[in-house]
């Protein structure tokens, strides 16, 4: 499933239009079938590896958001700068060219236009066009300064500046006349359900905006719709009736515990399926390589050509990659069966109380995963034309009795 796709909504809907039109899907690698607790298994694999894709992306910020700490860029070298390389790590130092910028700050701050600057350069056959130029005078960099999306505040660098501050701030004065020196004030977007929640007159997505009140501003959603009698609905109260909605979905423990014990051991049933073809694999492999060896020694006693070993050396060779790859893929499908249980009863219990923790994508990741086409809010109530397969099939496996926590006057 995790080859298939690594976000489970485009998973989902990918199934749902193969189910459509009456078209099983088949995994050799992962225990799935189509069974009740087989389809749900498949739900939660795809689960799980938007989950692994997305500690991986996690890790990988974090390590980046560290970097910039510590003063070190990370992208692509600006011009005038060039990257060393100590004990594996990148740091800039200043490049041949860094007398050429120089040269256009200096230039710049002294009364040049910048296409006056940008011509004098291609008399010098340095070609930089007006873009590069505009982008390289607004570039804290060149002052030791980092600006990146992980910090709203400029980080202190620990490469050498090429330009002292008087003369870059000088330049954005000239750039900005009515600015001041604060950079990357990031806007938070603080709006999750924006683009979610959908106007019942128009159809139209709901925007986030702030009304301007009395004393201070108040954040709303509202139709972006000309003439639209949708009445705009404060953020605070859309996202408590959104949370009760969720907490509607919310199961009975003893559901739960029910399904997942099920599903534990339909899971580890099919892990030993799993564990007995990675053993074969690897035999296999072991035997390839086996046979490799032979060839050499057919060829030192004559037995083969050159070329009669170079071919079937490479046979064989291609033969051990594609089940190397194999052998792999099976090894990522052995899962811990216990963790994976214990995040789906998590899941399914806390379904509100995890959305609040979430970050404001996450949460619309999430939001998207359950109700595929958004919802509807009207009257105070929500309504939605598709809820999540993952949803749809706890309910189907129940056979129409309530498996919900409790019911709060919304329309799943």
């Amino acid at each position: 499933m995790d080859r298939l796709s690594r976000n489970s909504l485009d998973c989902l809907s990918v199934r749902y239009k193969l189910d459509k039109y009456n078209i099983d899907l088949k995994s050799v690698t992962e225990p799935f079938d189509d069974s009740t607790i087989g389809t749900f298994t498949a739900d939660l694999f795809s689960i799980i590896a938007q989950l692994d894709n997305n500690i991986r992306a996690e890790r990988t910020k974090i390590g980046m958001k560290q970097a910039v700490k510590e003063g070190r860029w990370l992208w692509n070298s600006p011009y005038g700068y060039t990257f060393e390389y100590i004990n594996q790590k990148s740091y800039l130092k200043p490049s041949e060219n860094s007398d050429t910028v120089k040269k256009i700050f200096n230039d710049f701050i002294s009364g040049k236009k910048q296409y006056e600057i940008v011509s004098d350069l291609e008399l010098s056959r340095i070609n930089i066009t007006k873009q590069h130029l505009n982008n390289i005078l607004r570039n804290p960099l060149y002052i030791g300064k980092l600006k990146t999306n992980f910090f709203d505040e400029l980080i202190n660098g620990v490469h050498e500046p090429i330009i002292d501050e008087i003369t870059f701030y000088k330049a954005q004065e000239i750039l900005n006349p009515k600015s001041s020196h604060t950079y990357n004030i990031k806007y938070k977007d603080l709006f999750p359900l924006k683009k979610f929640l959908k106007c019942p007159y128009c159809n139209r997505n709901l925007a986030g905006s702030y009304s301007k009140g009395r004393h201070k501003r108040y954040p709303y959603y509202h139709c972006v719709t000309k003439g639209c009698i949708y009445k705009p609905i404060r953020q605070d109260y859309a996202e408590y009736l959104f949370l009760e909605y969720l907490k509607s979905f919310e199961m009975q423990k003893d559901f739960i515990n029910n399904l997942f014990d099920n599903a534990k051991e339909f899971l580890n049933g099919k892990q030993q399926d799993n564990k007995n073809l990675f053993a074969y694999i690897k035999k296999e492999i072991t035997l390839l390589e086996d046979k490799k060896s032979k060839i050499e020694e057919l060829v030192i006693e004559g037995t083969f050509s050159k070329d009669t070993y170079l071919k079937k050396s490479n046979e064989i060779e291609a033969e051990i990659i594609n089940k190397k790859i194999q052998l792999n893929d099976y090894e990522n499908q052995i899962l811990n069966v216990d963790e994976l249980i214990s995040y789906g009863k998590q899941f399914f219990l806390n379904l509100s109380e995890f959305w609040i923790n979430l970050d404001t994508p996450r949460k619309r990741c999430l939001q998207e995963m359950l109700f595929p086409e958004g919802i509807y809010i009207e009257n105070n109530e929500f309504r939605t034309t598709q809820i999540s397969p993952i949803l749809k099939l706890i309910e189907d496996k129940n056979n129409g009795e309530s498996i919900m926590a409790g019911e709060r006057g919304f329309e799943p």
